[in-house]
Parts: C-alpha cells; sequence; structure tokens
C-alpha cells in the first residue's frame, strides 16, 4: 500500500514546482522523444544530482555548467521556500526543491526530454505504454495545483514518480479507472533521493 505522508510530501513539492515549470514538452508528444538528452535520470540521481548533493546554488551551477541555474522563491500554504530551477535557454528543464531545513535535496522534477530517462520513459508517453495491463502501478490523485493529474510509481522503483494528465468527468481527487488513464500522458518525472 502507498504510503500516504510519503506521496501527500510529493505531491505537495510536485505541486509547487509544475506550477513553474508550465506545461512545455518538446515535439515528442508521442513520447518518443528524438531529441539527444543532455544528462539522465535514474533511481541514484538526475545527472550529476545525487542523494550527497546538497541544496545549494553554486554546487547545483557547478554541476550543470552548460545550463542557466538559477534559485527562486515559490510559496505553497503561505509558506515562502526556495527553488532552484535549472534551464537550457529559455526552455525549463528541471526544478531542485529543498527539504524543510534547505540543506539537502527534497526532490528533483523533470519536465523536459532533454533529461532523458534510464527507464526508458519520456514525457509524452501513455500510461498504457509504461504500465501493462494488470501490473501494480501505485498511484494517487494529484492535489491543489496537481488537482485532475495522477502520480503513479514508477515500474519497479520506490524513489520516482511520474505525473500523468488527461481527462475525466470523474469527482475531483480520485484516480480515475485504468481505462482512462490508459491513454494520459507523462507530464513530468519526479526523482527523490532513495531512503536509506
Amino acid at each position: 500500500m502507498l504510503n500516504r505522508r510519503v506521496m501527500g510530501c510529493w505531491l505537495l513539492a510536485a505541486s509547487a514546482t509544475f506550477v513553474l515549470a508550465g506545461c512545455e514538452k518538446d515535439s515528442a508528444s508521442t513520447g518518443k522523444s528524438t531529441v539527444k538528452p543532455l544528462e539522465m535520470l535514474s533511481v541514484d540521481g538526475v545527472g550529476p544530482i545525487n542523494a550527497q548533493t546538497p541544496f545549494n546554488l553554486h554546487e547545483i551551477t557547478v554541476a550543470f555548467p552548460a545550463l542557466n541555474v538559477t534559485q527562486q522563491k515559490n510559496y505553497s500554504e503561505g509558506e515562502e521556500y526556495p527553488v532552484i530551477t535549472v534551464a537550457k535557454d529559455l526552455k525549463s528543464l528541471m526544478t531542485i526543491n529543498p527539504d524543510q531545513a534547505h540543506q539537502k535535496i527534497f526532490s528533483v522534477m523533470v519536465h523536459d526530454n532533454l533529461i532523458g530517462n534510464r527507464l526508458g520513459h519520456s514525457i509524452g508517453t501513455k500510461f498504457v505504454d509504461i504500465y501493462t495491463y494488470g501490473q501494480n502501478s501505485e498511484c494517487a490523485a494529484g492535489a491543489e495545483e496537481l488537482s485532475g493529474k495522477v502520480l503513479c510509481y514508477a515500474p519497479q522503483t520506490g524513489n520516482i514518480l511520474y505525473l500523468f494528465g488527461g481527462s475525466w468527468d470523474g469527482p475531483d481527487g480520485s484516480v480515475p479507472p485504468k481505462d482512462v488513464l490508459a491513454n494520459w500522458q507523462l507530464d513530468a518525472m519526479i526523482w527523490k533521493p532513495p531512503v536509506k
């Protein structure tokens, strides 16, 4: 069973970063990316970011010397907190969220296929092309800014979430049935340092 507290924390971080990133995708809306990735997402991290990387603007800038790295202020329930964004020119690639102490990385939300995925899934891929019929996929409905979206653990991982979007006339705050969810597309990927 999906840990609701952990999912709630992920939803909060994801909802804040999704607003910053918008819904930009590359031209590969079919989910088959044709661009060569600049960095790769894996269970271990995103490019040079891993569980030991501090939430620090200088460290992240050094890690991505060819990209635009900026720190911005974000708000959740009236509370201000920093986020670090990584972009290529004006295209947002990922948003890095801090832990409560603003010392470590809590999560990284990948917004663009210029960040590849070692699991083989690209932004734009349909749910049905990721999860085979009958496969157990732990999913939860998005909240706040992610209302109307669904978050699911990536197959065989415990620290990567996939954010899916699509249309459904069902009740807010619930996960659509599998036949509806089947055609929803991957909007973003969220990595969190593995729990040791």
